[in-house]
């Protein structure tokens, strides 16, 4: 087996990093630092949600499983605590159960498909001091008008991120379906919206002068103006998380367990 290895920045994730690589390589395992540097049968990310999400990208570009080390906070999407590495045995990974996530991809004003996401892409406002008008429309029918902050569009994998910070539902991450969430509407009855995760999801702006930023899973990958519009679909790929029944992330949530 071949693992490659990647850490969140500072020195806390590249020293646990660094302690995986010794435990792993106590197993005679070969490991790597460049995900792009020959072949591996997984990737390993160590950090906290954002790290492993970043990697998320990779592995579903190689094909490979990913490995979460929460060296974090939290850590929904790890198998692993930091603190599980000096317990690890050679066949720790024959353990783990493999659970294939749903991705969403976004295309800007016609254009490619060319950004992905595990939990969610958030279309917030550029100006503090105001709010955003904007059209929803799913498979090109208008659900609704949201003066608001902005909307995130999630995974039911993305459910327990922003989404349920916001007040959006949390789904099973079996479940095929995107989650559309409202941030600070302005109308009490403008809850989130569930719908299959086959719908093409349009998000238009109104003909006032207004931005918002196009950010996915926490990273900015372009902005929308006047009459400017994003379609969120579901990708062509899913991606192979690695997990562990020890880890049970509604006991996470719940804040019942550590992590």
């Amino acid at each position: 087996m071949r693992y490659c290895i990647v850490s969140g920045p500072g020195k806390r994730f590249s020293e646990a990093a660094d302690k995986l690589e010794r435990k792993l390589k106590s197993f005679g395992t070969e490991t790597g630092r460049d995900p792009y540097e020959g072949q591996y049968d997984a990737l390993f990310a160590v950090g906290g949600d954002g790290t492993i999400l970043d990697a998320s990208t990779d592995a579903v570009e190689l094909d490979i499983p990913i490995c979460g080390i929460n060296a974090g906070r939290i850590g929904f999407l790890a198998a692993f605590d930091e603190t599980d590495i000096d317990t690890m045995e050679e066949d720790f990974f024959r353990k783990l159960y493999l659970s294939e996530r749903d991705l969403l991809c976004v295309s800007l004003n016609g254009g490619p498909f060319e950004h992905i996401a595990l939990n969610d892409f958030v279309f917030f406002k550029k100006d503090i001091w105001k709010t955003v008008e904007i059209n929803l429309f799913a498979d090109d029918k208008k659900l609704a008008t949201y003066r608001c902050d902005g909307i995130i569009v999630s995974t039911a994998t993305g459910s327990t991120a922003y989404t349920f910070s916001a007040g959006g539902p949390v789904i099973l991450p079996d479940v095929a379906a995107s989650v559309i969430t409202p941030i600070c509407a302005h109308t009490a009855a403008q809850h989130s919206l569930v719908v299959p995760l086959d719908t093409s999801i349009r998000v238009t702006l109104s003909d006032r002068d207004e931005e918002v930023a196009v950010i996915a899973d926490g990273q900015g990958v372009g902005e929308l103006g006047r009459l400017e519009s994003a379609t969120v679909t579901r990708y062509h790929r899913r991606l192979k998380l690695m997990l562990s029944e020890k880890r049970d992330v509604y006991e996470l949530l719940s804040g019942t367990t550590g992590g």
